[in-house]
């Protein structure tokens, strides 16, 4: 009776291989996006779901003139106003629409270089500055500015102090 034996060392070298082409071979799943199977996988999320506009503010200028269209989304309990589309100076009244009341927490997204600082004016006067570059940035309000008693938001957006 013969017995085949292997040398030792091709048996040391046995679990590193197969760990390495369990590796290899899990590894191309993750690149396989557009794949059918990619999608059931476990670690596959499907992205979150943009949040649908809202209108919570009424927003006018000083002058009469169009106001502009500041989308408002909800994030969480924090209203967000797009000023993204602004730029140069100029100013703007924001109140609550009838039947509402103010939001908990309000921030603004502003476009980085657009204009430099921006004034709010409600039951206190605080001005945030602008980034001078990068991606779009949202400018949290700080607690205080408003009451649930304020009847309008004084917004002044500018590269000027006034």
């Amino acid at each position: 009776m013969t017995i085949c034996r292997m040398p030792l060392r091709s048996l040391a070298a046995l679990p590193a291989l197969i760990a390495l082409g369990l590796l290899a071979g899990c590894g191309h799943l993750q690149r396989l996006e557009p794949s059918h199977w990619n999608v059931h996988m476990p670690w596959h999320h499907a992205p979150a779901a943009p949040e649908p506009p809202v209108n919570e503010l009424v927003v006018e200028t000083m002058g009469g003139s169009a106001a502009p269209a500041l989308p408002q989304t909800w994030d969480r309990n924090t209203l967000r106003v797009a000023l993204d589309q602004l730029a140069g100076e100029g100013e703007l009244t924001l109140r609550p629409v009838q039947g509402h009341g103010w939001p908990i927490r309000m921030e603004f997204a502003v476009q980085p270089g657009s204009f430099q600082r921006l004034e709010l004016r409600g039951d206190q006067r605080i001005i945030l500055t602008v980034p001078a570059t990068g991606g779009i940035t949202v400018l949290p309000v700080p607690q205080g500015l408003y009451a649930s008693t304020t009847t309008e938001l004084k917004l002044h957006y500018g590269n000027a102090a006034q």
